[in-house]
């Protein structure tokens, strides 16, 4: 067996799901991963970086097909067919090497993955919804239809998601995020510094890492907490999306993105994280990594109620508006760096790791070829993810 995944996101950590998950597969069977269409500057960029990662225990081989301003400047109506073409053709060089009998297509948000399965016919193809991408823009339903239309397989990250399927009378597997536990509990680490520049932050330090995009993240709420508390610092990690912020209180802080290798020596500065998305069908159709990556760094967690949180309830403090994360964060400040609840947070996330959902994922692949070459079985489709 070899799996082609098809990202919609470069094969990078800072990335997420499909960096981390295609990793975990390609330690049991061999994997090749298709880059989106970069730019020459960007692919630059990737190789330089990628160099620093480490893979010695996985078999996976990264195709990147390369085109100038990766086709930017071109008006989408032609844009999408010929960054199809580009990408698709680069891959087919190395995809029509492996018997369909063997392949199979691991499809997430891409137009190429319909392109390919129609052109390689792989021996199944599954369809992994990492997010409700319709719910972000209307304009991707039918994308999101006509991969689901294709797919032998459904993996969701969400009950959300795992329910939409249902009740267009397909089923699919639930398959939340999980985390890499050995790499953040270097949070915990004596050797592990923090960064000077969190450092200098005077505590107790409230911090939240990941994209800081106003759909899902609650900004707005994050800023009363500032106003309310002045002399709790809060700490924004990551990238802007769509927010251009003005009239920030002085105990505000954002820091940007920083290298993902860096994010346990950031968590480590931390007291208590956030996790502050809304309540809209965009984050009920997600499965927040940044809860688990809080988790196994052994930090004091409050939560909205995201879909992912009935897993966690005892570790982690659930709060509604501003007034009940302000009672849920002086709750956590005294027991945050409790070396017994730290043990015990990383106890609750231990059974959510990659490799589990690798291999949970390859049985039910392997159980669907089985039931493809012998027509008296079938997939065992109707359990939930470990």
């Amino acid at each position: 067996m070899v799996i082609a995944f098809v990202g919609y996101v470069g094969f990078r950590p800072e990335r997420g799901t499909c960096y981390h998950l295609s990793r975990a597969l390609a330690r049991h069977v061999p994997v090749v991963y298709l880059n989106p269409l970069m730019s020459l500057k960007d692919w630059l960029t990737w190789r330089r970086e990628i160099a620093s990662y480490s893979l010695p225990d996985v078999e996976i081989q990264v195709l990147s097909a390369v085109a100038p301003g990766a086709l930017r400047f071109i008006p989408k109506r032609w844009r999408v067919p010929l960054r199809i073409a580009i990408e698709g053709w680069r891959s087919l060089l190395r995809l029509r090497q492996i018997s369909s009998y063997e392949l199979v297509l691991w499809a997430t948000h891409s137009e190429t993955a319909l392109w390919l399965h129609r052109v390689l016919r792989p021996a199944l193809t599954c369809y992994h919804r990492v997010d409700d991408f319709g719910a972000m823009n209307p304009t991707f339903i039918p994308l999101e239809r006509s991969l689901a239309q294709i797919a032998d397989l459904i993996f969701a990250v969400s009950p959300h998601l795992q329910a939409q399927h249902q009740r267009q009378g397909r089923d699919a597997i639930l398959l939340p995020n999980a985390v890499d536990i050995r790499f953040f509990a270097q949070a915990l680490n004596s050797p592990t510094e923090i960064p000077p520049d969190l450092s200098a932050l005077p505590p107790p330090r409230i911090g939240f890492i990941g994209w800081l995009y106003p759909k899902w993240i609650d900004i707005e709420l994050v800023l009363e907490l500032a106003h309310r508390r002045p002399h709790w610092s809060f700490v924004m990690i990551g990238p802007k999306v769509d927010w251009h912020p003005r009239d920030l209180p002085p105990n505000f802080h954002l820091l940007g993105q920083r290298p993902y290798h860096q994010l346990p020596a950031y968590l480590k500065g931390l007291d208590v994280c956030l996790v502050p998305f809304k309540d809209n069908a965009i984050t009920l159709g997600a499965s927040p990594l940044k809860l688990y990556e809080y988790l196994a760094a052994g930090r004091a967690v409050v939560s909205t109620p995201v879909p992912d949180l009935p897993n966690f309830a005892e570790v982690v403090w659930c709060a509604r508006d501003v007034e009940g994360f302000i009672r849920c964060i002086e709750e956590a400040l005294p027991v945050a760096h409790d070396p017994v609840l730290q043990q015990r947070r990383i106890e609750a996330i231990a059974p959510h790791t990659w490799e589990a959902r690798a291999r949970y994922a390859l049985e039910h692949i392997q159980n669907a070829l089985q039931a493809r070459r012998d027509p008296a079985s079938c997939p065992s489709i109707g359990r939930d993810a470990p």
